[in-house]
């Protein structure tokens, strides 16, 4: 029988030096102050706080209001990280509830989500902890940060200024490290570190919170008490640290032992009368209302939905699977991969990827007017901690943006041609005809991709490609897989019926738009002309008005970047179109520029894209790729020839001509 009850008891003592070690804590740093200052009579502190001004109150009241506001907002960043749907003036009312509550009782993650539970209609418990702990873990690595910074430019002592480089300096570390990996995979369990943005607003709103809960405790200093502002304030933030740590109730103990450590020069009575004020101030009070406030939690009516915005009215969300055929835009195609969605403000639809940093609508809006979706979108940003972009908008969307204040910048060109009307001839075209001499002589026969796509060589392929270049880039630029190429006009290139080569293409109703380019190493030169030729012949045939080979990077500090997929490009004579990165601020442009480099060099795992049947391409009648190869006999209709012999097609016209 005890061995059964051994782990019941054990559990239960563990249980108990859980809850008694904060008290212990407190307990043990009261006796220490006892032994290191004479502690002084009530009459003396009684004196003391009598002779207290009443501006003096006044004013620690006040700034105490202001460091509890501060709180709330801090509250209101947490639900937007956390996508609670419930940021509000209520929530915020909340969470300075609960923060008041808890800094009084102690156990902050559990009063503090009890008491956001109780006062927040709809939030699941589940939820109230997440919120706590986020709140709580977040506001230790901000004071941390905040310590840093004060202890650099008040250092009271000589070993403040290397310990508060380290702290920043690890501070400015694990926000690095955040943004390069914005996931944590703990188990199962996947956690999302707080946006570059989010950080930045939490550590403005704790820096303002313990800015004025350092001025109520400094306003309150009695007379003869000459504790300068700036070293009270990282005093305070030191201290505060050390209380939150030991979930003492009111941080009991620590508080005060830190305070007389660091300021060991100056009147225990005094300063023991000043911190007993500021304790009525900021804990007594606030927390004797957080309680009313839980006694008749029916007077926050906060609802499961985000508050109105009159900016998002109407904004709706459909996945990429719903994007239109018809568009003008056929690069749009990329959200079936790197996991964007159609998202409509009114009548405007944008193609949006959300990443941890940004909110990032791709090219140009799918349909409606740019200047009707910028505000919403700066808001749908907001309420993901997040910052708002256009990537690769044409010029006048760009100057739309321009005129409505946000910054610009040219980031790439867009080579784009007309099918209908292209031709190799010309001196524009010399090194192009040069490249597909070469492909013939090399025996390339280039095939639209049957119905029933060789895969497996296609694949392996890649993968022998992706050795060469070190991996493949992604969020932007198309990865290869089945689904994905099964949306697409795709063109293979044969030799001695081995595959050497494939192109893809974005496809919509009026545009083709070149996407995946794979080569294999030893392909021959100019296969890769040879493949996007048969590309606009095929293009010619459909009638579709606009090719883009997409763009390059085009600006100064791009000048060496793909130098050769620029070369490969012009051998085209295409017209280069400027295409822009829009904004709301530079500061925005600088992260947002950061994001979009790792997202397109460091792209996560390829996931299986989700078509309808109606978006995937119809193609011609299967043909083996042998019957294309050079000499072999071929059966294909007449009107296929500028498609897949190409090559056989520009024989006949030079004849002709000749």
């Amino acid at each position: 029988m005890q061995d059964i009850k051994l782990p019941g008891a054990a559990a239960l003592a563990l249980h108990v030096l859980r809850l008694s070690t904060p008290f212990a804590m407190a307990g043990l740093c009261l006796w220490v102050l006892s032994a290191r200052i004479v502690l002084p009579t009530a009459a003396d502190i009684g004196g003391l706080l009598g002779g207290l001004h009443l501006w003096q109150w006044l004013a620690a009241c006040g700034a105490t209001g202001i460091s509890f506001w501060a709180l709330g907002r801090y509250d209101s960043v947490a639900h937007r990280h956390l996508q609670t749907g419930l940021d509000g003036p209520e929530a915020r009312q909340a969470g300075m509830a609960a923060i008041a509550f808890s800094q009084l009782v102690g156990f902050g993650l559990l009063t503090g989500a009890y008491a956001r539970w109780r006062l927040v209609p709809g939030l699941t418990v589940m939820q109230a902890a997440q919120l706590t702990g986020l709140v709580g873990l977040t506001f230790m690595a901000a004071l941390a940060m905040i310590c840093g910074l004060a202890m650099v430019m008040f250092p009271v002592f000589a070993w403040f200024t290397p310990v508060g480089l380290l702290l920043v300096a690890t501070s400015l570390v694990g926000a690095i490290v955040s943004f390069l990996a914005p996931n944590l995979r703990l188990g199962t369990i996947t956690l999302r570190w707080p946006s570059i943005t989010a950080m930045a607003a939490l550590c403005t709103w704790a820096l303002v919170d313990v800015m004025a809960a350092g001025s109520a405790l400094w306003v309150l200093l009695p007379q003869g008490l000459d504790i300068s502002w700036s070293t009270l304030f990282v005093v305070y933030a030191m201290a505060l640290g050390a209380a939150i740590i030991s979930s003492a109730p009111g941080g009991t103990g620590p508080l005060e032992l830190t305070i007389f450590t660091l300021l060991p020069g100056h009147d225990s009575t005094g300063l023991l009368a000043a911190l007993l004020a500021f304790r009525l101030i900021y804990y007594a009070l606030p927390a004797a209302l957080a309680c009313a406030m839980m006694g008749m939690p029916h007077r926050l009516t906060t609802m499961r939905a985000p508050p109105i915005d009159p900016d998002l009215l109407g904004a709706r969300h459909s996945p990429a699977s719903l994007l239109p055929h018809q568009r003008s835009c056929a690069e749009v195609g990329i959200i079936h991969q790197n996991g964007g969605h159609v998202q409509a403000f009114g009548f405007n639809q944008l193609a949006l990827l959300d990443s941890p940093q940004i909110s990032v609508a791709l090219f140009d809006p799918l349909n409606g007017n740019i200047s009707e979706t910028l505000k919403p979108l700066r808001r749908y940003a907001r309420q993901r901690n997040a910052i708002a972009c256009l990537y690769k908008c044409s010029t006048r969307n760009a100057l739309a943006a321009r005129q409505a204040g946000w910054a610009v910048l040219r980031i790439a060109a867009e080579a784009v041609l007309c099918p209908q009307s292209f031709s190799e001839e010309g001196s524009s075209h010399r090194q192009l005809r040069r490249k597909l001499r070469h492909a013939e002589k090399s025996g390339i026969t280039v095939t639209p991709a049957p119905a029933q796509m060789p895969l497996a060589q296609m694949a392996a392929l890649d993968k022998a490609w992706q050795l060469r270049h070190r991996g493949a880039r992604g969020t932007t630029m198309g990865r290869f897989e089945a689904n994905y190429l099964a949306a697409q006009q795709v063109y293979l290139a044969w030799q001695k019926g081995h595959l050497i080569g494939f192109v893809s293409l974005h496809c919509c109703e009026t545009e083709w738009c070149l996407d995946l380019i794979r080569l294999c190493p030893k392909a021959p030169d100019g296969t890769g002309h040879a493949l996007l030729r048969a590309a606009i012949a095929g293009a010619k045939q459909e009638g579709i008005a606009r090719l883009s080979l997409a763009a390059v990077p085009d600006h100064r500090f791009a000048t060496r970047m793909d130098p050769g997929l620029r070369r490969f490009k012009a051998c085209f004579a295409p017209q280069w179109q400027p295409r822009y990165m829009a904004c709301p601020n530079w500061w925005a442009m600088v992260l947002a520029g950061l994001e979009m480099l790792r997202l397109i060099h460091r792209p996560g795992a390829v996931l299986p894209t989700v078509l309808p049947a109606a978006a995937r391409r119809t193609f011609s009648p299967t043909i083996s790729p042998t019957m294309a190869l050079p000499g072999a006999p071929s059966d294909r209709p007449e009107s296929e020839t500028a498609t897949t012999g190409w090559f056989a097609a520009r024989k006949s016209e030079e004849m002709r001509a000749s």
